[in-house]
């Protein structure tokens, strides 16, 4: 999964530094599930490295990209290049496993774009991002 860091956020010497992206439980459940650990790269330049809590954009508790292993209520920050607003982020181990279990249009979030992978290297749009009538298509009146 490709994100982007839409807010950095420290609490303090006893708490912990935030990155917020702009994808998260809406996308990958497995950390907020399971504590399910995926690799996460943030894709900087030369920079000095934090301790990173990395959060979706939807302000809940099951919304956090890295618990501890095994233990989805507790946080376990990670060692990267400190993020700046607009960094990308990569979540790795993100694949068709976890786009099964997405809590798609989860507050309004539209299901994300797919992109596979070929063996020769080439990528290929497999889902395109989806629009908000797609996204009300299935609503009641």
């Amino acid at each position: 999964m490709v994100a982007t860091c839409v807010d950095v956020v420290d609490t303090g010497p006893d708490g912990y530094l935030f990155a917020k992206l702009d994808a998260g439980m809406t996308e990958v459940t497995r950390p907020s599930l399971y504590g399910a650990q995926h690799p996460i790269t943030v894709v900087a330049g030369e920079r000095s490295t934090a301790r990173v809590v990395f959060v979706g954009p939807c302000c809940e508790s099951g919304d956090v990209l890295t618990p501890a292993p095994g233990d989805p209520e507790a946080l376990a920050p990670r060692e990267v290049p400190r993020p700046e607003i607009g960094d990308l982020v990569v979540v790795g181990g993100a694949g068709a496993y976890c786009a099964a279990m997405c809590t798609g249009n989860y507050n309004s979030y539209p299901l994300a774009p797919e992109v596979l992978r070929e063996l020769d290297g080439s990528l290929r749009l497999v889902r395109r991002r989806q629009s908000l009538e797609q996204m009300l298509d299935n609503e009641v009146e």
